[in-house]
């Protein structure tokens, strides 16, 4: 038998590339299959409850405590295996009058991670309030077993100062509004009490005054603020392992 028949004919790269795309075709439905066959039916119904406090112990009514729930997982581009992650809202409530919230959330199979957000960034207080940590109750929610999460807002260094200019112009006055719905200037220029504009860097806008009074608002040209103005493209968001928190 010559060397050619033994070794068997060369195969083209065309050929290769499908061999090596079927190969990879084959491990996906793999994995998908075992994916499919690991979800099975819906988790158990875990209860969550707690209270929402502030730095002097008073309760905080009508805040926002939502349910995030978090995996990753693996997608192929061009033969590439990328790495993926995906949050999503499960459900929300919010606190009564004596701070105080409850919900239940069923463990979906198919997320693996989840956290307690005690903040919407929509309506978020980040001028009083520092933004609070995630809190992460993976480990329970997957053992079905519920969860107690008191959480203390603290307050934002500057809100001392901003307080007490608050009560120094009056809430209802134009630097009143002002401080309330943003805090502190990034910066001022010009003479207090003379002609001077504050400047809000992270909000893209600036006020020019007059004394106490508004003269002209300014804005970038990459969009306006909210009105509200309470919402921040950039919270940072925090999140506490549960092994760093004391068990319930």
């Amino acid at each position: 038998m010559s060397e050619t028949m033994a070794a068997g004919p060369e195969k083209s790269p065309t050929a290769l590339a499908f061999h090596g795309a079927s190969l990879v075709s084959s491990m996906l439905l793999i994995l998908a299959a075992g994916a499919d066959a690991a979800r099975g039916a819906p988790g158990p119904e875990v209860a969550v409850r707690g209270q929402m406090t502030d730095e002097s112990g008073q309760p905080v009514a009508g805040h926002a405590v939502r349910l995030i729930k978090a995996r990753t997982y693996v997608t192929l581009t061009n033969f590439k295996f990328n790495r993926q992650s995906q949050d999503l809202e499960e459900t929300r409530t919010t606190t009564d009058r004596h701070g105080f919230f409850e919900f239940t959330f069923p463990v979906d199979p198919d997320f693996r991670y989840y956290y307690l957000r005690f903040y919407d960034p929509a309506v978020f207080d980040a001028v009083r309030y520092r933004v609070p940590a995630d809190r992460d109750v993976s480990r329970r929610a997957r053992k079905g077993r519920p969860v107690l999460a008191n959480i203390e807002l603290r307050n934002n260094p500057e809100w001392p100062e901003v307080k007490s200019l608050i009560d120094r112009y009056g809430p209802a006055s134009d630097l009143g509004r002002i401080l309330r719905a943003v805090g502190l200037p990034t910066r001022r220029t010009g003479e207090p009490g003379a002609r001077e504009i504050w400047w809000y860097d992270a909000h893209d806008v600036s006020y020019v005054l007059q004394g106490e009074k508004v003269l002209e608002t300014r804005r970038a040209a990459r969009g306006e603020i909210p009105e509200d103005a309470t919402e921040e493209a950039g919270l940072r968001i925090e999140r506490i392992d549960e092994e760093d928190l004391e068990e319930p």
